[in-house]
């Protein structure tokens, strides 16, 4: 007989409970609490929900927050270079994407980051803003901060348009 994912999973959730430490319970409450939110409609990506990333877009800038918890940790107990990264891109193409008319959307071509500082604090804020608005490709910028306003890294990206499928 085959098993369904639900029994795998209930399997699965069972023997990690057995053996969780308080950080692991922190850790998969986090991410149920984002796949939650993912089928509640407030996040309509995975990666979204996993990150509890939440953005606000205006015409020319953004501005992406996520939570600083293990989830994103390294091998030090600071947010991930990845991860910062990512917050990044997802500052930047948002924005990026809103700009563009309607049938189109954007794909990043090209993304550097220069890690400057790191953070033992709550949040990661992310601000996107343009550089340069081209008829095919796009040219971002942004700035990653902790709350108190610590400058972690700075990124640029290009971002090409495509018609969208």
């Amino acid at each position: 007989m085959m098993t369904t994912y639900k029994e795998e999973i209930n399997q699965l959730l069972a023997a990690i409970l057995q053996e969780s430490t308080e950080e692991d319970e922190e850790v998969l409450l986090h991410l149920l609490n984002g796949l939650r939110e993912k089928q509640q409609g407030i996040h309509r990506r995975y990666i979204n929900a996993a990150l509890h990333m939440v953005g606000k877009f205006e015409p020319e800038i953004s501005e992406v927050r996520i939570p600083i918890t293990p989830v994103i940790h390294n091998t030090i107990k600071v947010p991930h270079g990845g991860i910062i990264a990512t917050i990044a891109d997802a500052a930047m193409g948002g924005l990026a994407s809103r700009s563009v008319p309607k049938g189109f959307n954007v794909v990043t071509t090209n993304m550097n980051v220069t890690y400057i500082a790191t953070t033992t604090n709550t949040e990661l804020i992310a601000h996107g803003r343009f550089v340069h608005k081209g008829r095919q490709t796009l040219v971002m910028e942004c700035d990653i901060e902790d709350e108190t306003g610590r400058k972690l890294a700075i990124a640029t990206g290009s971002f090409f348009i495509i018609r969208r499928r």
